[in-house]
Formats: C-alpha cells, sequence, structure tokens
C-alpha cells in the first residue's frame, strides 16, 4: 500500500511516527540530543499551537498522540524533524552524516477521546511493549507519563543557530545568549478529565498506566520473554542497530485510522475516505491541466509534471 495523500484536520487527533535511517539508534544514552529533541518539541508545539499529550524518545524513533486544533501538522512536523536531524550532527560525534531520517513521518487519525487515552497509554509503555525494561522509572532515557500526569511546565534553553550563524559571519563576538530563547514544554491533559483537580489527575493517570503495565509484564512472561534492563540499555553504544525492530517500505499496510471501538473506526474512516477520493478526482484534474480546480480542504496540490512534458491522463474508471 503507497503512501496516503496528506490530510490536515482540526476534526481528529494523530499519532505521529519518525524513526531514523535503518533504525539506527541515535537516541541511545545521549542526554544532550534528548535535551534539544524535547526543547524543540516545546518550542515548535507553541509557535503552531500544538497540544500534545505525550511523547516517546526510544532509541530510534519519536513518537506522539498530538492534537492540531489549526491545521498545520505539516508545518509542525517539517520544523520539529529538521530541527533534529541537525542536532544529530552537531550533538553526536560518531554519526557518519547523511540523511537522518528514514522517510517522511507516519501519522493515523485517533478516532475519539478514548483513543487518544489509549495512545496515550501505548506511548508512556513503550519501553515495557519493547521489553526493555519492566518499570518505567528503570528506563534510563526521557519518558513524558510524569511530566503528563502532573502537568508540569518543563523549561528548555532553544538556540536559534540559522540567525546565530549568520550573524557570527558577520561579527564574530555576538553572545549565543542573545540568540537562545526559553521555552516551555507541557502536555495537553487527556479529554474527559478537565473536571479533576491535578492531584486527582495524576492519581487517575497512575493507575491507568499500571494496571497496562501489569498486563504487559504478565503477557510478556507467559511468553517465556524478559526484559533487557537498565544496566545492559546503559551499555548499548549510539549508532547500534537492534536486533529485531519494525521494518516496512512503501507496500506495506498503513492504517489511517486508529481505533479500539469499531463503531468510531467506522466514522472517521467514512469521513477520511470522503475527502481522499474527492482529494484524487481534484488531483487528476490538476494534474491534466485544470490549474483553478478546488481541493477539498486539508489537502495539498499535488506536483506538476515537469515543464514541457505532456500532461498526465487518468485511466482510472
Amino acid at each position: 500500500m503507497s503512501y496516503h495523500p496528506r490530510i490536515e484536520s482540526s476534526l481528529y487527533a494523530n499519532f505521529l511516527t519518525t524513526r531514523s535511517r535503518n533504525s539506527e539508534m541515535w537516541f541511545n544514552n545521549n542526554p544532550a540530543l534528548e535535551e534539544a529533541v524535547l526543547g524543540y518539541a516545546a518550542r515548535f508545539a507553541e509557535r503552531y499551537s500544538v497540544k500534545l499529550y505525550a511523547l516517546a524518545i526510544e532509541g530510534n524513533h519519536i513518537q506522539a498522540p498530538a492534537y492540531f486544533p489549526l491545521p498545520n501538522r505539516s508545518a509542525f512536523m517539517r520544523d520539529l524533524n529538521s530541527c533534529i536531524a541537525r542536532a544529530v550532527n552537531r550533538l553526536t560525534p560518531e554519526y557518519p552524516g547523511g540523511r537522518f531520517w528514514d522517510r517522511r513521518y507516519s501519522n493515523e487519525f485517533i478516532a475519539s477521546d478514548a483513543d487518544i487515552e489509549k495512545q496515550f497509554i501505548y506511548t508512556v509503555l513503550q519501553p515495557v511493549q519493547d521489553g526493555l525494561v519492566e518499570r518505567i522509572s528503570d528506563y534510563p532515557g526521557y519518558n513524558s507519563l510524569h511530566d503528563a500526569a502532573w502537568g508540569i511546565r518543563r523549561k528548555f534553553k532553544v538556540v536559534r543557530w540559522g540567525a546565530y550563524n549568520a550573524a557570527k559571519r558577520r561579527n564574530r563576538s555576538v553572545r549565543i545568549k542573545d540568540f537562545t530563547d526559553e521555552v516551555y514544554l507541557e502536555y495537553a491533559r487527556l479529554p474527559g478529565y478537565e473536571h479533576l483537580s491535578r492531584e486527582e489527575y495524576a492519581k487517575t493517570i497512575f493507575a491507568k498506566v499500571e494496571a497496562e503495565r501489569l498486563r504487559i509484564v504478565a503477557e510478556r512472561r507467559a511468553q517465556g520473554l524478559g526484559f533487557a534492563g537498565r544496566a545492559r540499555l546503559l551499555r548499548k553504544p549510539r549508532g547500534c542497530v537492534p536486533m529485531k525492530t519494525k521494518v516496512s517500505d512503501i507496500n506495506s499496510f498503513r492504517p489511517r485510522v486508529l481505533s479500539a471501538c469499531d463503531m468510531s473506526r467506522a466514522q472517521c474512516k467514512a469521513w477520511y475516505f470522503d475527502l481522499y477520493f474527492r482529494y484524487k478526482a481534484a488531483s487528476r484534474r490538476y494534474r491534466a491541466g485544470d490549474l483553478n480546480v478546488e481541493f477539498p480542504p486539508g489537502t495539498y496540490k499535488p506536483p506538476l509534471p515537469v515543464s514541457g512534458a505532456p500532461p498526465l491522463v487518468s485511466h482510472a474508471a
């Protein structure tokens, strides 16, 4: 199944994933890079008014359930991923260079508030699900559970490297602190819990996460599977490739919608495919030469044929 067209919408939250080239684990034991990722997530969440519910930085990928009140997911992901890729080159001496991300980010729409909660729990329990540690507290990297449950605003300092480097070329005495901004990373509450106090919300979230953690641990034990453990993770060199990793190509199945409820999934898919087929029809007309065709909201025009080439003709029914 080929990549699906980008559709922007404020109707549904998104589950976002970006994986490193060849699944190389450059986020492993890399606190400076981890700090940069969190700082950039804070900067661009603020810039684009994004509601981040959680954020996982695990070895070779980044995942986040997020809601975009403005239809600007692509701009957020473009800026975030490009800044992270540059930070890898800047903060990881062992990195050999070249393209950092394996391919463009993937996103699935999250069909309901209950499914946002499900993806939140999935995100914060990634180290347990992947067999890295039995308890989140044993994971040596960052985990967003504590910050999200308690509503903590974590402060980061982020350098505007482009502006700083440009200024330094003109005046070598410029100070980097004059190009450093303070930003705050704060996670949005899960929908449906707005009425709870801070303590009640934290207690509820920790209880739900713990119940799922115990289920995952019991399931792994029943399958004869264990956990790598903190000490082993700390010995993992940066840039290594995991023994087992999720691999996909352009023809792999990619769900459009994530939901545990058949009705919610069906409603979201009906909305999605209505836009999808309207987009495909508009795209065929546009690439055949009708430059005034109207595209459905939240979609992007496809690239036109190279100048001088004949227009593309669709033979679809």
